[in-house]
């Protein structure tokens, strides 16, 4: 593979090269990809255990739940409080064995199996813009640091849905305690719990399946030589209107300046990084713009 400096980035080949040596005499925009709901609700799966593994042990939880004054035996009463919070304890530390055998592991698969489709798809919009094919230079190996980076971030972000879902089961039994709350509404807001565990768990995996391609999306144009791409906005029913007013124009790769000078996106705020943002950046490829 041909390696060059460029700006003092190292790229592994020069794709605006490869488009002029191909015959291309316009700018070229590739394709966008964009990372499908069947990825986010595979990465919702593996994120399950979070909260699915609280909503499994209720009964377990509340088994020695019991806020029933004992006015000859105080001693008995604070013997369930512990027993509840033994059992919320035994339950946070299987989550972290079952995080250890299972999540980790799978969050590395789908990291793994969604670079290798990303990367079909960089070379399918590379073949069908500029016609030059890459299937055998393209590899995994640049963009393990993202990849590395990802699963680090997510390992962290799933550990803090079960430690959230934790907390509020906890709040909920002890407040029963001291309310003498009877055990069918204690079990009621432990179930409410685990479902804004579960709603969150899901929105997560859908932000990371996007963050996901959308840093993949950086380091495969680096990777190319390129200094620009251009905002594509995802055309949803509720945008972000400074989103909005950034469809189509073009911006820096590594700083986020407009290519006019106009205006500057933040590094935290690039094409698909905030929460439910589905803007992509294309691949913008110099011809004319280059030479004027």
């Amino acid at each position: 593979m041909e390696v060059e400096d460029c700006g003092g980035l190292t790229v592994a080949y020069n794709l605006t090269r490869m488009a002029r040596q191909a015959g291309k005499r316009r700018d070229v925009v590739l394709r966008p990809i964009i990372p499908t709901q069947a990825a986010a609700t595979d990465l919702a799966a593996i994120y399950a255990p979070a909260w699915q593994i609280w909503a499994d042990n209720i009964d377990r939880i509340l088994a020695g739940y019991d806020p029933q004054p004992l006015p000859t035996a105080d001693t008995l009463t604070v013997d369930t409080v512990d027993q509840v919070q033994a059992a919320i304890s035994s339950v946070a530390q299987e989550f972290l064995t079952f995080l250890t055998a299972r999540i980790a592991p799978g969050l590395r698969q789908w990291a793994v199996r969604s670079e290798r489709v990303h990367r079909s798809k960089w070379s399918a919009a590379i073949k069908a813009g500029v016609g030059v094919d890459l299937d055998l230079i393209l590899s995994a190996q640049p963009v393990e640091e993202t990849l590395g980076t990802w699963l680090a971030r997510n390992v962290a972000l799933v550990t803090n849905v079960s430690d959230q879902a934790q907390g509020r089961i906890a709040d909920a039994v002890f407040r029963g305690y001291e309310q003498r709350t009877p055990v069918r509404e204690v079990a009621k807001e432990i179930r409410e719990a685990t479902g804004m565990g579960r709603d969150r768990a899901i929105r997560i995996a859908s932000h990371q399946n996007s963050s996901l391609s959308a840093a993949l999306d950086t380091e495969r144009q680096a990777e190319a030589g390129l200094d620009f791409f251009k905002w594509r906005h995802s055309a949803k029913r509720f945008p972000r209107q400074d989103h909005l007013a950034r469809d189509g124009k073009i911006y820096n790769l590594r700083t986020g300046k407009e290519r006019d000078g106009s205006g500057q996106v933040a590094a935290d705020d690039r094409p698909g990084m905030k929460p439910f943002c589905g803007c992509r950046a294309q691949a913008w490829i110099p011809i004319l713009s280059d030479i004027e």
